[in-house]
């Protein structure tokens, strides 16, 4: 019961921080931040890491079905929970969620957990934590507007009616910054709506005291977040030259030409020190001959050769009786539809920002912010 009253007249205060335009006060002290870095050190560094940046394969289950440590960095697994969340999970561990995260009860008390907490979501970005922050004001408040609303907005009743696919039903509307305006996700647009949910309207939500575009930044974090659900170990990776300044994720298909054009253009990446992960896109759905073609090549001994080997020749390899990335092909067309992509090359930024179609290795660079090398 303390908890939640202390998360309520927290988040008060960083609202009206936020209202007089300091949009990155946060609702801990340096004080918890230094003490809370000791106690991590301690306590969870084994598991997380000395910077909280978790175990490589987090994503993958262990033979006994668990999951290993997951980052708690910048990377953000842990922002689409509310701090009650988090104090929840430092307490009791997270055994019931198929995780080896241990109970802390009677190891800690609220304030160390508060602490500990405190020094994780100090290594994350303004960014990050904006939107985290913008999560918990919805999540905490929302239990007192349940009486009073009904559990469907009227808004997306409509949508519904107007829409009528089930692939197209849109998600929960979500309160927004700005007053009385709703925001539902369908597919991979946003749909914004007026109070009484009669009016709807599409575009961008910006916030005119810095520019920030609100609209793009939770499109990004979304993209950012489902493509961590793909395990690294189902793309093929083409690694950058020397140190590697950042990545960048493509959605192929072989029977698309932009994206045979699009794969010529690997070697200027690699050059410039960007990584490029292939993500397999089958677009004419799982029954079309692009969907059997990418699971030959990424069941093949050698996927990222034998990628590049169509791509040169449309040669494709021998059929394999046992194929341990089978489910890739499948799972990426699963992914690739969440995210709302109609066509390809679909390509993702680092950042969670997206470039829909072919542009020359020039262009992405642009995007990506790698200067190119003279000469």
């Amino acid at each position: 019961m303390c908890a939640v009253q202390y998360s309520l007249a927290a988040l008060l205060l960083i609202a009206i921080a936020s209202a007089s335009g300091q949009t990155t006060v946060r609702w801990y002290q340096q004080d918890q931040v230094q003490q809370g870095q000791q106690l991590f050190k301690h306590k969870c560094a084994k598991c997380h890491g000395i910077n909280a940046e978790g175990e490589p394969d987090w994503r993958k289950p262990d033979a006994d079905g668990e999951y290993p440590p997951p980052p708690l960095n910048d990377d953000a697994y842990a922002w689409h929970h509310t701090l009650d969340q988090l104090r929840e999970q430092v307490h009791f561990g997270s055994k019931s969620a198929d995780g080896e995260m241990p109970s802390f009860d009677g190891k800690l008390n609220s304030d160390e957990i508060d602490a500990v907490i405190a020094y994780f979501q100090s290594k994350w970005s303004d960014r990050t934590y904006q939107i985290w922050q913008s999560r918990q004001i919805l999540s905490a408040t929302r239990h007192l507007r349940e009486q009073q609303e009904p559990s469907q907005h009227p808004g997306t009743y409509w949508l519904k009616q107007h829409l009528g696919s089930v692939s197209d039903a849109p998600g929960v509307a979500m309160k927004t910054p700005a007053k009385g305006i709703r925001e539902v996700r369908v597919r991979d647009d946003y749909v914004y709506l007026s109070e009484d949910g009669r009016y709807a309207f599409t575009g961008h939500m910006i916030d005119l005291r810095d520019g920030t575009d609100l609209t793009l930044l939770n499109r990004a974090m979304e993209t950012k977040n489902l493509l961590k659900t793909f395990p690294v170990g189902d793309m093929l990776l083409y690694p950058a030259q020397g140190h590697e300044k950042t990545k960048l994720t493509i959605f192929t298909d072989t029977s698309c030409s932009y994206c045979r054009k699009m794969h010529r253009e690997i070697p200027r990446f690699q050059s410039e020190g960007v990584s490029v992960r292939y993500i397999p896109y089958p677009r004419r759905g799982l029954d079309g001959k692009g969907y059997a073609q990418l699971k030959l090549i990424w069941c093949s001994e050698d996927p990222v050769q034998a990628l590049s080997t169509y791509v040169e020749t449309r040669d494709l390899p021998d059929p394999r009786k046992e194929c341990i990335r089978a489910g890739a092909v499948e799972a990426g067309y699963h992914l690739g539809n969440s995210l709302g992509i109609s066509g390809t090359p679909f390509q993702v930024l680092e950042n969670g920002e997206t470039i829909k179609g072919f542009k020359p290795a020039s262009e992405v660079l642009e995007r990506l912010k790698i200067d190119s090398e003279p000469g």
